[in-house]
């Protein structure tokens, strides 16, 4: 790939429709991967296992168990997420005849067949529950962890060292609402370079973030890192507009002009029905995303009563190439 010189280097070449996607043309047959007989009975064989002489999910590794069958089918998941769409759904675990602990560790497994699993807070959380417990919140709170809207962002868009795919397990879902959306950040690059090359370069200079409540004690009130970057010869987005505007407001910076129309344009183009996919997750798939290069978000929802039914997925994120501790 070529690069452009300008406030940092920049993607100057326009990438194929076939991973700058447009949402409304993609057929779950794009997506949707389901899981071989093979596999299923390697996975069946884990939870036998873990049956018999049960060890913690966060001691279990690939390497514990005969997984060559999953390993193979996660090679070609990695080839889609790296250099297809970005995003697949893997239907799915037979959550209804496997205890949720059981799913969890199967769910570990095969995330580690991508990359190693990172801590999601400064606490080293590594596996998240998403889900709401009831309770009062605020706007410090992650918002995952409420029934509110999520607005289209990437993970840990404010951290030192985002992860690099995010995976999401169903484990129940929502009374009514929580419809999941993604949005391509090719189809953006590609969209700003043609139309308004001027607010693409600005996407390429720093914005203050704000960092939430789960950071470290001493850590500072805001971070600095531009939306785009150019990364390994590909493209990374860092994208969510609500620590942009707290991370102005907590610094009492204000926003340049280009900078402030920047963010909005790219807002309501990777949040346009006509850009964005959307989908409803059942129990036991799994939802996989580049999180470089593919940006999600999520409509509010109401909950049940009960709280063994409340809306549930568990998260993992997955990042190589250093330690598992959390760097936001």
């Amino acid at each position: 790939m070529s690069m452009i010189a300008a406030t940092a280097p920049m993607l100057d070449d326009r990438v194929a429709r076939a991973r700058a996607w447009f949402g409304p043309a993609l057929r779950d047959s794009d997506f949707v991967v389901g899981l071989p007989d093979a596999c299923l009975a390697e996975l069946d064989q884990v939870v036998a296992e873990q049956r018999k002489a049960p060890v913690p999910t966060l001691m279990l590794l690939p390497e514990h168990f005969a997984l060559d069958s999953c390993r193979a089918w996660m090679d070609g998941i990695r080839e889609r997420l790296d250099h297809g769409l970005g995003f697949v759904i893997l239907d799915r675990l037979p959550v209804e005849r496997w205890s949720r602990r059981e799913a969890t560790d199967v769910y570990w497994l095969l995330g580690s067949l991508l990359e190693p699993p990172v801590a999601q807070d400064w606490p080293g959380t590594m596996i998240y529950d998403v889900r709401h417990d009831g309770q009062p919140y605020t706007g410090e709170t992650r918002t995952a962890l409420t029934p509110e809207g999520l607005d289209m962002h990437n993970d840990s868009s404010m951290g030192e060292a985002p992860p690099n795919y995010i995976s999401l397990l169903c484990l129940q879902t929502a009374k009514s609402g929580g419809k999941s959306s993604l949005s391509s950040a090719f189809a953006a690059h590609n969209h700003f370079a043609d139309t308004r090359p001027d607010l693409l370069e600005r996407l390429y200079r720093p914005f203050y973030r704000h960092h939430q409540e789960y950071q470290a004690p001493d850590a500072g009130r805001t971070n600095w890192y531009p939306v785009f970057t150019v990364e390994d010869g590909g493209l990374r987005i860092r994208f969510n507009a609500r620590p942009i505007r707290r991370g102005y407001a907590k610094t009492g910076q204000v926003l340049d002009d280009a900078g402030a129309e920047a963010v909005e344009a790219l807002d309501r183009f990777l949040g346009d029905p006509a850009h964005r996919h959307d989908f409803w997750m059942a129990p036991g798939q799994m939802q996989i995303l580049n999180n470089r290069i593919v940006v999600h978000g999520r409509t509010p929802y109401v909950d049940h009563d009960e709280p063994e039914k409340r809306r549930h997925l568990l998260r993992l994120w997955l990042r190589k190439g250093d330690r598992r501790q959390f760097r936001g």
